[in-house]
């Protein structure tokens, strides 16, 4: 990936549509904060950005299971957005990292489906993309996860297909300049979730993550404080913004209903392209 020390997000938001627009079947009604998102996270490099544009859309194309009926509102995306916290945080003083929060709710493994999971995952993420409070700036994303109350039923209950097709979006595809991953409250058997994950998993990924047993302060040596939740001892009220985000979900359910910002439509596809046939291979392989 090309780095320009400097660089326009709103022309080169322009020049990607400008491009998008000679590709007649890929979606053309993109959000304008969601092109710019794509031109951030290259750090103004125009054709990887044309690249992890198409294969992420391509990636959706392919696995309707997941991408198809994202309904927000619907019963299944409902029932996950209670059982399981997935809450994107308000920016942290004197930090330019993201942080977003994972954590089960409820702990029954009965109502952990990870096919409603991850398609709960993606909405979110979507949705993420296009909020104006989520700066685009030199600090990176900085998930959390926090395997409290997670059980070996729960990773029985992994669909390892779904599993590879969010470790080859959220690492190939996703627009977004991801810094750390980190694990909290950790299991005694992460060992057998890594064994699950690894093979998913690319080594500059593999290097980003840390790993933070019960009880333990070390990831203070990686964060502020401040960006744990208040009873971890941080500022942040998981209960609040969980909140903000169910207001925001109800707010842009037609955003993430609307199919023509999606889906790939395959009778309008120039075969004369050859980027997107290119990349259309990799994922069918």
């Amino acid at each position: 990936m090309g780095i320009e020390k400097e660089f326009d997000l709103e022309e080169g938001a322009e020049r990607l549509k400008d491009w998008i627009a000679t590709q007649p079947h890929l979606p053309q009604n993109i959000h304008p904060t969601l092109l710019q998102r794509y031109i951030h996270s290259t750090r103004g490099d125009l054709e990887y950005a044309k690249k992890i544009f198409i294969l992420g859309y391509t990636i959706r194309q392919n696995n309707p299971a997941i991408f198809d009926n994202r309904d927000p509102l619907s019963t299944n995306v409902m029932n996950i957005l209670k059982a399981i916290d997935m809450v994107p945080l308000p920016a942290v003083a004197g930090c330019e990292d993201k942080f977003i929060y994972y954590r089960l709710v409820d702990c029954d493994p009965d109502r952990f489906d990870f096919n409603d999971v991850i398609k709960t995952f993606f909405i979110i993420a979507d949705l993420r993309m296009i909020q104006p409070d989520v700066p685009m700036n030199d600090g990176g994303d900085v998930p959390i996860f926090d395997m409290n109350g997670f059980t070996l039923r729960h990773l029985t209950k992994v669909v390892l297909s779904t599993l590879r097709v969010y470790m080859r979006y959220t690492q190939e595809a996703h627009p977004v300049r991801l810094k750390a991953i980190h694990v909290i409250n950790c299991t005694p058997f992460l060992d057998r979730v890594m064994c699950l994950v690894k093979p998913f998993m690319k080594k500059r990924v593999a290097d980003m993550l840390h790993f933070h047993l019960p009880n333990s302060e070390t990831i203070y040596a990686h964060l502020p404080k401040a960006a744990l939740p208040d009873e971890y001892g941080g500022e942040q009220s998981i209960i609040k913004h969980k909140e903000d985000w169910f207001n925001r979900i109800k707010l842009h359910r037609d955003y993430i209903n609307d199919g023509s910002r999606w889906k790939i439509d395959e009778t309008r596809r120039n075969n004369g392209n050859d980027l997107c046939g290119t990349l259309r291979k990799l994922e069918i392989d």
